[in-house]
């Protein structure tokens, strides 16, 4: 079997697993859904199951890190650098991201928020990081870390509704409270 067919069969199985986790999501909360119930969803053995994942906590884990990293990626254009309108997209990003989770968890969604934000503050980092390495020496690593912690914390009080500002007041203002150079 080649190395191809592998990796498709792999990925099928992932999507498969993921599917069945925002299905099962849906239904209960992440506390009562069990491998059984994955694996029956998914159509695979537990065997399979454990060939990709130790638990459904790191499912959950994985796919909130990639729809973290992905959403990041699409609102930035695969552009990486520290201008306004970056931090927007960053912004509307953390948006996409929350309303999706909140979307296909509701009944979960309160508790997982903190490893939403843990995820997406990573995920945030890493492209700040990078876009500011030219620009800041010594204080990146404090600005960076100011920065994806701000932005989380903002889009988080949208999400559950704990401010009245739209989406693009929330984005500007995080524009406005970065230090851009």
């Amino acid at each position: 079997m080649g190395m191809k067919v592998r990796n498709i069969r792999t990925t099928r199985t992932r999507e498969s697993i993921f599917e069945a986790l925002f299905e099962l999501i849906a239904e209960k909360d992440v506390d009562k859904i069990t491998i059984q119930n994955l694996t029956e969803r998914a159509q695979i053995n537990r065997a399979t199951f454990y060939a990709h994942f130790q638990d459904k906590y790191e499912l959950l884990d994985e796919i909130i890190r990639q729809s973290s990293e992905e959403l990041v990626q699409q609102h930035t254009n695969g552009v990486c650098a520290f201008t306004k309108e970056t931090i927007m997209q960053l912004v509307f990003a953390s948006f996409e991201y929350h309303q999706q989770v909140k979307q296909k968890c509701l009944r979960n969604y309160s508790k997982i928020i903190p490893l939403l934000s843990s995820k997406l503050i990573v995920a945030l980092k890493n492209y700040l990081d990078l876009a500011m390495q030219d620009i800041y020496a010594e204080e990146r690593t404090l600005y960076v870390q100011i920065y994806a912690h701000m932005i989380n914390e903002a889009v988080t009080l949208h999400t559950s509704e704990q401010t009245k500002l739209s989406q693009q007041s929330v984005a500007e203002h995080i524009v406005q409270m970065v230090r851009l150079n």
